[in-house]
């Protein structure tokens, strides 16, 4: 209970994409995701000469997806969706957060598994983007984790 969390927040300004499911390669005898790439090019981008931890402890990650407004809502309704009032019914799928987490897979985060609780939200803007909130513990809650993971960092 006296464990200290430390947290981080960053803001991607990008139109959030769908990500499609993983598929098989028999070429190579492995699963993939098609556009995964894109997307930890895309973070690696961001997080060139930045001090970025390396966590390797228990996470919660809280991702906010802000898609762009429909063009056939009315002025009300953009106002109210601008305000957070007006959520996003239609696809993607919640789920698609996932691709975010793969995303900083390696570059702050040691292995995805360390997630123990995330939340996506959706929402619509102006400025579409990708906002994602990550809190994580200062040394690991008992010797099994630290004998699963805290020996990496």
């Amino acid at each position: 209970l006296n464990i200290h969390w430390s947290h981080m927040d960053f803001t991607i300004y990008m139109i959030p994409k769908a990500t499609p499911r993983p598929r098989y390669s028999s070429m190579t005898n492995s699963f993939y995701v098609r556009g995964a790439k894109d997307n930890k090019d895309l973070f690696d981008k961001f997080a060139k000469g930045r001090d970025l931890p390396m966590i390797n402890t228990l996470a919660n990650l809280h991702v906010c997806l802000t898609y762009q407004f429909q063009k056939s809502m009315s002025k009300a309704d953009t106002i109210l969706a601008e305000l957070g009032l007006v959520r996003p019914i239609s696809k993607p799928d919640w789920d698609n957060w996932k691709a975010y987490s793969d995303m900083i897979q390696s570059k702050i985060l040691a292995d995805d598994s360390l997630i123990v609780e995330g939340v996506s939200k959706k929402y619509y803007s102006l400025k579409p983007r990708i906002e994602i909130h990550i809190e994580w513990m200062d040394e690991p809650d008992c010797l099994y984790n630290y004998n699963k993971f805290g020996k990496k960092g």
